[in-house]
Protein backbone atom coordinates (compact mmCIF):
# COMPACT_ATOMS: atom_id res chain seq x y z
CA UNK A 1 0.00 0.00 0.00
CA UNK A 2 1.15 3.45 -0.91
CA UNK A 3 2.19 5.91 2.09
CA UNK A 4 1.34 8.96 2.55
CA UNK A 5 4.57 10.79 1.87
CA UNK A 6 4.09 8.74 -1.95
CA UNK A 7 0.42 9.74 -2.36
CA UNK A 8 1.60 13.67 -1.51
CA UNK A 9 3.98 13.63 -4.08
CA UNK A 10 2.19 12.40 -6.64
CA UNK A 11 -1.04 14.87 -5.72
CA UNK A 12 1.86 17.89 -5.37
CA UNK A 13 3.43 17.33 -9.36
CA UNK A 14 0.04 18.77 -10.25
CA UNK A 15 0.61 22.20 -8.63
CA UNK A 16 4.25 22.61 -9.43
CA UNK A 17 5.07 25.51 -11.56
CA UNK A 18 8.14 27.58 -13.00
CA UNK A 19 8.90 30.73 -14.29
CA UNK A 20 11.87 31.92 -16.66
CA UNK A 21 12.22 34.83 -18.42
CA UNK A 22 11.78 33.00 -22.42
CA UNK A 23 7.62 32.27 -21.14
CA UNK A 24 6.98 35.44 -18.30
CA UNK A 25 4.62 37.99 -20.12
CA UNK A 26 3.10 41.30 -19.16
CA UNK A 27 -0.05 41.28 -17.21
CA UNK A 28 -2.59 42.90 -19.70
CA UNK A 29 -6.15 43.84 -18.47
CA UNK A 30 -9.17 44.23 -21.42
CA UNK A 31 -12.67 44.83 -20.98
CA UNK A 32 -14.92 41.74 -20.63
CA UNK A 33 -16.58 40.85 -24.27
CA UNK A 34 -19.48 38.69 -21.93
CA UNK A 35 -20.29 41.14 -19.71
CA UNK A 36 -22.88 43.52 -20.25
CA UNK A 37 -21.17 45.60 -17.32
CA UNK A 38 -18.85 48.17 -19.24
CA UNK A 39 -16.45 48.71 -16.44
CA UNK A 40 -15.33 44.69 -16.38
CA UNK A 41 -12.39 44.59 -17.44
CA UNK A 42 -10.33 40.50 -17.65
CA UNK A 43 -7.05 39.84 -17.82
CA UNK A 44 -5.58 38.85 -21.49
CA UNK A 45 -4.90 35.43 -22.09
CA UNK A 46 -1.31 35.10 -22.89
CA UNK A 47 -0.17 32.97 -25.70
CA UNK A 48 0.55 28.94 -24.65
CA UNK A 49 3.77 28.17 -23.01
CA UNK A 50 6.29 26.70 -25.79
CA UNK A 51 6.18 23.29 -23.31
CA UNK A 52 2.26 23.64 -23.82
CA UNK A 53 1.62 23.62 -20.38
CA UNK A 54 -1.33 26.02 -18.75
CA UNK A 55 -0.17 29.50 -17.19
CA UNK A 56 -0.62 30.68 -13.84
CA UNK A 57 -1.87 34.42 -13.27
CA UNK A 58 -0.49 35.07 -9.00
CA UNK A 59 1.70 36.53 -6.56
CA UNK A 60 4.78 34.99 -5.19
CA UNK A 61 4.20 34.88 -1.97
CA UNK A 62 5.67 33.23 1.40
CA UNK A 63 3.85 31.06 3.81
CA UNK A 64 3.67 33.70 6.74
CA UNK A 65 2.34 36.42 4.92
CA UNK A 66 -0.96 33.84 3.87
CA UNK A 67 -1.05 32.89 7.17
CA UNK A 68 -1.44 36.83 8.27
CA UNK A 69 -4.27 37.51 5.30
CA UNK A 70 -5.86 34.34 6.57
CA UNK A 71 -5.85 35.81 10.20
CA UNK A 72 -7.12 39.38 9.43
CA UNK A 73 -9.74 38.11 6.81
CA UNK A 74 -11.23 35.89 9.60
CA UNK A 75 -11.55 39.12 11.65
CA UNK A 76 -12.84 40.69 8.71
CA UNK A 77 -15.86 37.95 8.08
CA UNK A 78 -16.50 36.72 11.22
CA UNK A 79 -15.92 39.77 14.00
CA UNK A 80 -17.56 38.17 16.38
CA UNK A 81 -15.83 34.77 16.91
CA UNK A 82 -12.56 34.59 18.26
CA UNK A 83 -10.19 33.14 16.19
CA UNK A 84 -9.33 28.86 17.71
CA UNK A 85 -5.75 29.16 18.91
CA UNK A 86 -4.91 26.49 16.85
CA UNK A 87 -1.74 26.77 13.92
CA UNK A 88 -2.98 23.79 12.23
CA UNK A 89 -6.59 25.81 11.77
CA UNK A 90 -5.29 28.77 10.28
CA UNK A 91 -2.68 26.98 7.98
CA UNK A 92 -5.14 24.34 6.47
CA UNK A 93 -8.20 27.47 5.90
CA UNK A 94 -5.96 30.51 5.39
CA UNK A 95 -6.95 30.35 1.83
CA UNK A 96 -10.60 30.37 2.38
CA UNK A 97 -10.93 33.04 4.33
CA UNK A 98 -8.90 35.31 1.72
CA UNK A 99 -11.25 33.70 -0.87
CA UNK A 100 -14.30 34.63 0.54
CA UNK A 101 -13.45 38.11 2.15
CA UNK A 102 -12.33 38.95 -1.32
CA UNK A 103 -14.98 36.98 -3.26
CA UNK A 104 -12.18 35.22 -5.38
CA UNK A 105 -13.54 32.64 -7.38
CA UNK A 106 -9.65 30.95 -7.62
CA UNK A 107 -7.24 31.39 -5.27
CA UNK A 108 -5.04 27.92 -4.63
CA UNK A 109 -1.47 27.42 -4.01
CA UNK A 110 1.48 26.32 -6.58
CA UNK A 111 4.96 25.06 -5.49
CA UNK A 112 7.82 24.83 -8.19
CA UNK A 113 11.13 25.43 -8.84
CA UNK A 114 12.85 28.59 -10.57
CA UNK A 115 14.22 27.46 -13.92
CA UNK A 116 15.14 31.14 -15.71
CA UNK A 117 16.23 34.44 -14.87
CA UNK A 118 14.74 34.97 -11.44
CA UNK A 119 15.22 38.70 -11.06
CA UNK A 120 11.43 39.58 -10.91
CA UNK A 121 11.03 37.42 -7.71
CA UNK A 122 11.66 38.85 -4.72
CA UNK A 123 13.97 36.68 -3.17
CA UNK A 124 12.12 36.43 0.42
CA UNK A 125 9.71 34.16 -1.93
CA UNK A 126 12.01 31.81 -2.67
CA UNK A 127 13.31 28.88 -0.35
CA UNK A 128 17.40 29.31 -0.13
CA UNK A 129 17.80 25.74 0.71
CA UNK A 130 15.69 24.14 -2.52
CA UNK A 131 15.44 26.51 -4.36
CA UNK A 132 11.33 26.22 -4.40
CA UNK A 133 8.68 29.57 -4.69
CA UNK A 134 5.37 29.40 -3.62
CA UNK A 135 2.91 31.24 -5.18
CA UNK A 136 -0.93 32.55 -5.01
CA UNK A 137 -2.68 31.78 -8.31
CA UNK A 138 -5.71 33.63 -8.76
CA UNK A 139 -6.52 32.11 -12.59
CA UNK A 140 -5.46 30.28 -15.11
CA UNK A 141 -5.52 30.56 -18.77
CA UNK A 142 -8.09 27.24 -19.25
CA UNK A 143 -10.34 28.71 -16.85
CA UNK A 144 -13.60 31.05 -18.10
CA UNK A 145 -13.67 35.07 -18.00
CA UNK A 146 -16.35 34.42 -15.33
CA UNK A 147 -13.63 32.95 -12.63
CA UNK A 148 -10.83 35.59 -13.81
CA UNK A 149 -10.05 37.85 -10.77
CA UNK A 150 -10.97 41.46 -10.86
CA UNK A 151 -8.26 44.58 -11.09
CA UNK A 152 -9.79 45.78 -7.91
CA UNK A 153 -9.03 42.10 -6.12
CA UNK A 154 -5.84 42.03 -7.61
CA UNK A 155 -5.10 45.52 -6.53
CA UNK A 156 -5.87 44.83 -3.19
CA UNK A 157 -3.42 41.82 -3.07
CA UNK A 158 -0.72 43.65 -4.18
CA UNK A 159 -0.72 46.88 -2.26
CA UNK A 160 -0.86 44.26 1.03
CA UNK A 161 1.88 42.01 -0.54
CA UNK A 162 3.53 45.15 -2.29
CA UNK A 163 4.63 43.38 -4.89
CA UNK A 164 3.21 42.86 -8.08
CA UNK A 165 1.42 39.59 -9.58
CA UNK A 166 2.75 37.91 -12.81
CA UNK A 167 2.41 34.79 -15.23
CA UNK A 168 3.70 31.45 -13.97
CA UNK A 169 3.66 28.49 -16.42
CA UNK A 170 2.88 24.67 -14.90
CA UNK A 171 5.91 22.66 -14.62
CA UNK A 172 5.27 18.78 -14.52
CA UNK A 173 8.65 17.61 -13.61
CA UNK A 174 8.94 15.33 -10.67
CA UNK A 175 8.98 16.86 -6.91
CA UNK A 176 11.12 15.42 -4.69
CA UNK A 177 9.49 15.75 -1.29
CA UNK A 178 11.97 14.18 1.98
CA UNK A 179 8.81 14.46 4.52
CA UNK A 180 11.33 12.98 7.40
CA UNK A 181 13.54 16.52 7.12
CA UNK A 182 10.60 18.88 7.08
CA UNK A 183 9.23 20.70 10.05
CA UNK A 184 5.57 20.23 11.04
CA UNK A 185 4.54 23.36 9.13
CA UNK A 186 5.49 22.42 6.21
CA UNK A 187 3.46 19.11 5.73
CA UNK A 188 0.44 21.12 7.26
CA UNK A 189 1.22 23.19 3.84
CA UNK A 190 1.68 20.29 2.17
CA UNK A 191 -1.95 19.06 3.12
CA UNK A 192 -3.26 22.61 3.08
CA UNK A 193 -2.55 22.58 -0.80
CA UNK A 194 -4.31 18.81 -1.38
CA UNK A 195 -7.00 20.00 0.64
CA UNK A 196 -8.06 23.31 -0.98
CA UNK A 197 -10.46 21.91 -3.85
CA UNK A 198 -12.31 20.62 -0.71
CA UNK A 199 -12.06 23.35 2.23
CA UNK A 200 -12.97 22.28 5.65
CA UNK A 201 -14.96 25.13 6.36
CA UNK A 202 -16.95 24.94 3.18
CA UNK A 203 -19.74 24.55 4.93
CA UNK A 204 -19.66 27.39 7.28
CA UNK A 205 -18.39 30.03 4.20
CA UNK A 206 -21.27 29.26 2.24
CA UNK A 207 -23.87 31.28 3.91
CA UNK A 208 -21.43 34.05 4.57
CA UNK A 209 -21.93 37.30 2.49
CA UNK A 210 -19.40 38.74 -0.37
CA UNK A 211 -17.18 41.39 0.76
CA UNK A 212 -15.91 43.58 -1.87
CA UNK A 213 -13.92 46.25 -0.11
CA UNK A 214 -11.19 44.48 1.75
CA UNK A 215 -9.73 46.56 4.99
CA UNK A 216 -6.28 45.07 5.40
Amino acid sequence: MPSTASQLERSLRKLQISDSQETSTTVQWVPSKYSSDVSQYVLVRPPRAPCGNRRLFGFPIIREELWNMGTIAFHQIKPNETLPDDHFFLVMNSLSFVRVYLNLRICTLANGKVVGDSKNIPPECVCVSSGDVLVLVLWRDTESEAACPTPSQVHSLEMKLKRPPGWWVENPVRMHVHFESRSTDTIYYFLAILMNSAPLLHDWLSHLPHLYQPHW
